[in-house]
């Protein structure tokens, strides 16, 4: 009797060790994509087909500022941004203006301010980086996690894993393998009219982390943002630069590109 007693003790401790691997449970596709959209603030979702908006940045100032043929000239940044419709990739750009022509080096590092820049301003649905990659999504306990290979051997993303909130589907951690780097972004949400938008990302990878912040204004329905305050760090968490603000103001939502910026 004591013999059989145990042999079911030991089974039934075999199920509980069990348990928590049968909960996991497939996630299809669609229905990701799906709650993603649902949850999660993505402006292009939303009906947002081109914006434009005047920028200022604080590294810029002290740029211009130590140019003194610089004063009193016309210098201006304006980002624009355009998908018109769901199957067209995005095109966006900082365009600066008003810098003379004979002030090339001026022009030079202006340009690197703003350089790479153009993809942090309005936030591309993170669906897309899934469905880039041969992709499968699991509820494990509280995380719905998504992992994710290279459809190609000539895909620059190998690799790619994605943690989600199961109960909120606010996007928590990516981790990607681009083969010769490697990057992690942790997102902290925040609520935008009732979905989740960006509220700080940080971007690590193993020689530097960037830090970034989100502030938001509702302009003809859409959340934009309104600052985003963006800090290089070492590996440390020690600043490697001053801390680069960005200002968007003025802008205007689906009323056409001019031709020729983009």
């Amino acid at each position: 009797m004591r013999s059989r007693c145990r042999v079911i003790a030991f089974a039934l401790s075999l199920a509980v060790l069990a348990a928590p691997a049968a909960l996991a449970q497939e996630i299809p596709l669609p229905e990701l994509q799906k709650k993603l959209a649902e949850k999660n603030y993505y402006a292009s979702l939303e009906g947002l087909k081109d914006a434009q908006a005047d920028v200022r940045c604080n590294i810029m100032d002290q740029l211009v500022a130590a140019f003194p043929d610089a004063a009193g000239k016309p210098i201006a940044v304006k980002y624009y941004w355009s998908k018109p419709a769901p199957e067209i990739a995005p095109k966006k750009k900082f365009v600066i203006s008003g810098i003379p022509a004979e002030m090339a080096d001026l022009a030079g590092r202006a340009q690197q301010i703003f350089q790479g820049k153009e993809d942090l301003v309005i936030n591309a649905p993170v669906y897309e980086t899934i469905e880039t990659t041969n992709a499968q999504a699991m509820t494990e306990g509280a995380k719905v996690k998504v992992v994710g290979e290279a459809k190609t051997p000539a895909d620059q993303l190998r690799k790619l894993q994605v943690e989600i909130d199961a109960a909120t589907w606010q996007v928590q951690k990516m981790e990607m393998d681009l083969g010769q780097a490697q990057a992690t972004v942790e997102m902290v949400s925040q609520d935008l009219g009732g979905k989740w938008g960006v509220e700080s990302t940080v971007v690590s990878s193993p020689q530097v982390k960037q830090v970034m912040k989100f502030e938001y204004a509702q302009v003809d329905g859409f959340w934009l943002p309104s600052k985003i305050s963006l800090d290089y760090q070492g590996p440390d968490g020690k600043p490697l630069a001053t801390t680069f603000v960005y200002d968007f103001s003025n802008w205007q939502v689906n009323k056409g590109i001019p031709e020729g910026v983009l």
